[in-house]
């Protein structure tokens, strides 16, 4: 659109500038071709309309012809370019005969070149027959505007996300299924072999054969290595009546075997940690290159949703699932991110002067929209006396919101769920309260509850779904700022955590 109205405007700058070359001929004689700059940028408009949908012509609250008249948008348009000689354009949507288009504007000034037919005196006949407005150099005189049609753009923007969608729908199943089958093929499935023959030797049964399992590297050595000493073991075996110093010499050996075992169990274990801080390391990757396109995803999504902001129909509804499970799968990967960084000792806080009922405001307009798809009443408080102090905002409204959506998510429908904040002036602290009415947790369950991929039970993890993430990473940023944090529960009763954040008034 910009542009367009530019190279209207430059076609604009340059019949004005040689209207002298088109009305004097060689002789110096003076004839008026009505090939003046309005004339010519209506033409190419009427041209341009009939080559394409586009619309474009100049307009002016004081125009000369009924053809140069300002619609209602135009008047807006203009209004805005007289009062703010800084404006350079003037855009928005509109709906014109049922279609969506798209209007841009673009002010022109008076120059030199254009005060023979608009300056000065006021009220003298130009050469084009219209009375001169009296102008100078540098007045607003009206605006170029451009009308679009905006039907293939958002054909083009529903085929793209939609594509999107899918794309990265089968990108993450095939990162989890390529995940689970390396972890299953590698480790695992052989493992789980190794627990068999393992339990096997202990009940008596030598006679284990581990031939065809499926390992790598120190599992495989580690199995041939079992395998090496069930077989000697059971040499041993037989011929106990016969050899009895040669069974004790094998006993040694087999001895110093088991030594060596057991350290090679000890260096795979080492070398399964290694493998576990790949994984972590390779989700924090893949997390890291599915935030972008996903935050993309979410952004089309409420486009597409602005747009049918007054409908009630099923494409709203799946757009409006789309939406909720892209904004819950972005924050998962922004808990596996965090906690990636924690783990790494990478993570940071950023210590700024900040105010609770900020953090509080945000975490507000992200729980409410959660809580009323539940039918949850969700009350938010903070004491008058709660100061501002120094601390990191964003990891605070972190805390704030894992804590609020837990609460939220294990809290039945009709439940009620409080978030309030207060001030310990003696302790210097700012303490933060969230309880609810939910299913509460098990005692023998409290003390790891704060564990990493770690949840009451696996019935609450089937019915409520879930990573674990959120309450460990609660308390690691907790602790980012030498604070503390505790829970009271009581089962089908509700739960309260309480975080405690050194905060010295300023």
């Amino acid at each position: 659109a910009e542009v367009i109205t530019k190279q209207q405007i430059a076609t604009w700058e340059f019949m004005s500038i040689n209207q002298d070359n088109i009305n004097y001929d060689s002789e110096g004689n003076f004839e008026f071709k009505h090939m003046n700059c309005s004339t010519v940028a209506m033409g190419i408009g009427v041209f341009f309309a009939e080559m394409t949908d586009y619309k474009i012509k100049p307009t002016h609250l004081n125009y000369r012809s009924i053809l140069n008249a300002p619609d209602d948008f135009e008047t807006i348009g203009l209004q805005h370019f007289q009062a703010d000689s800084e404006l350079q354009e003037y855009w928005s949507t509109d709906t014109i005969d049922g279609k969506e288009v798209f209007r841009y504007m673009a002010p022109l000034r008076i120059e030199e070149s254009c005060l023979s037919c608009h300056g000065e005196p006021a009220g003298e006949v130009d050469v084009t027959g219209y009375v001169k407005e009296g102008y100078k150099v540098g007045d607003f005189g009206g605006a170029i505007s451009l009308i679009m049609p905006m039907d293939i753009f958002i054909q083009n923007s529903k085929q793209n996300l939609l594509g999107n969608i899918f794309f990265f729908l089968l990108l993450i199943m095939v990162c989890i299924i390529a995940i689970y089958y390396l972890v299953r093929r590698l480790v695992t499935s052989p493992l789980w072999e190794l627990e068999k023959a393992v339990s096997e030797v202990g009940k008596g049964n030598l006679d284990v054969n581990l031939a065809g399992l499926q390992a790598e590297c120190e599992i495989k050595q580690l199995a041939s290595h079992f395998q090496q000493m069930t077989s000697q073991l059971k040499d041993l075996y037989n011929n106990l009546e016969s050899k009895v110093e040669e069974r004790t010499t094998e006993l040694e050996k087999a001895n110093e075997i088991l030594k060596q075992h057991k350290q090679e169990l000890e260096e795979a274990n080492i070398r399964l940690k290694e493998v576990n801080t790949y994984k972590s390391e390779f989700l924090a990757i893949m997390s890291h290159e599915l935030r972008t396109p996903l935050t993309s995803v979410i952004a089309f999504t409420e486009l597409l949703l602005a747009e049918k902001i007054d409908q009630d129909n099923e494409e709203k509804h799946y757009l409006e699932e789309i939406r909720t499970n892209s904004e819950i799968l972005l924050r998962m990967i922004n808990n596996i991110l965090d906690l990636a960084k924690i783990e790494a000792g990478k993570a940071e806080i950023t210590l700024v002067t900040m105010d609770m009922a900020d953090v509080i405001a945000s975490v507000e307009s992200v729980i409410l929209p959660l809580a009323k798809n539940k039918g949850l009443d969700v009350t938010m408080e903070i004491a008058p006396d709660v100061p501002l102090f120094k601390g990191d905002p964003e990891k605070i409204r972190r805390i704030v919101e894992n804590l609020a959506g837990n609460a939220i998510k294990f809290t039945e429908q009709g439940g009620k769920v409080e978030i309030s904040v207060k001030y310990d002036s003696a302790k210097e602290e700012v303490l933060i309260v969230v309880s609810d009415t939910g299913i509460g947790i098990k005692k023998d369950a409290l003390k790891y509850i704060f564990d990493r991929f770690t949840q009451a039970d696996s019935s609450t993890s089937r019915k409520y779904g879930g990573t674990g993430l959120g309450l460990a990473l609660a308390k690691e940023l907790v602790e980012l700022h030498n604070g503390w944090i505790e829970v009271e529960s009581e089962l089908n009763v509700g739960s309260t955590f309480t975080v405690g954040i050194p905060a010295k008034a300023i």
